[in-house]
């Protein structure tokens, strides 16, 4: 590995309504019980999703020759979307960089609660209350709980409750970020669950072994621009239209779009075109 690690991603309200109805569904006749005591039933805690990290982490300098040098995102703001709704979720790290937040999560813009869906996948980003830098980003796969619920890495998916930021996993994201159709603000169903996760995943393993040009100048230029404690966001998202933003990621981003077959794209028609993805 050329980094030097640390041990140690909306849900608009018709989703959420459409959620609650699926819960309530009929089904055919049955059998009334007969008189008397009856056996209550059993019933498994069904967990909340949940997305987590150990340590989110921003660089400090480097190149990919050289290693790239990290420090924990202490105290920075925690902002996460599937990109289907104009708000985000929300959450703060410690002074280790780690971050724990459960369904449903504060909002931003302030509103109804931002309610976590499995099978989704989140772009996470780390930054400071300005919306500047420095920032680190990672993607994340929504499980039914912590059990479920994955976090890219550089030698292959981990758990979210063991997972790590770095110059990879952002330039993952931030693709990912780049290349989607974020929705309008009436909303959508899908956005950021266009792609495989597991196919981002296999592009992290590729940036941290043999990045061509175009992505070693990324992975650069991420270091560089986070240890100037600037912006990495390539556009504004809908739910903070005056996000500071940098041309030079946005720039590198349009050079990496197939400069290599290893660049992953999204599913063809959608998340139902997903083969071969994670199970919540």
């Amino acid at each position: 590995m050329k980094s030097m690690q640390y041990v140690g991603a909306v849900s608009a309200a018709a989703l959420l309504t459409a959620t609650l109805i699926a819960g309530c569904g009929g089904g055919g006749g049955s059998t009334l019980p007969g008189p008397g005591p009856q056996p209550s039933p059993s019933v498994a805690p069904v967990p909340s999703p949940v997305l987590q990290a150990t340590e989110m982490q921003v660089a400090t300098g480097g190149t990919f020759g050289t290693g790239f040098t990290y420090l924990p995102a202490n105290a920075e703001n925690i902002v996460f979307t599937c990109g289907c709704f104009p708000e985000a979720g929300t959450s703060v790290t410690n002074a280790s960089g780690a971050f724990s937040v459960t369904s449903p999560a504060i909002p931003t813009p302030a509103g109804s609660p931002y309610v976590m869906v499995a099978g989704r996948n989140y772009v996470v980003v780390a930054e400071p209350p300005s919306g500047a830098g420095p920032q680190t980003w990672t993607l994340m796969f929504e499980g039914h709980g912590a059990a479920t619920t994955l976090a890219l890495g550089d030698s292959g998916s981990v758990l979210s409750s063991a997972a790590t930021s770095d110059v990879f996993t952002t330039a993952a994201a931030l693709y990912v970020y780049k290349r989607s159709s974020q929705c309008p603000p009436s909303g959508c169903n899908t956005a950021f669950d266009d792609w495989n996760f597991n196919t981002v995943q296999t592009w992290v393993q590729h940036l941290d072994t043999a990045p061509n040009f175009a992505e070693t100048t990324l992975l650069n230029d991420i270091a560089s621009q986070s240890a100037g404690n600037t912006s990495l966001f390539p556009a504004a998202p809908l739910w903070n239209p005056s996000q500071p933003l940098n041309p030079t990621i946005n720039a590198d981003l349009n050079a990496v779009t197939g400069s290599e077959p290893a660049v992953p794209t999204p599913c063809p028609g959608g998340p139902s075109g997903c083969t071969g993805a994670p199970t919540p």
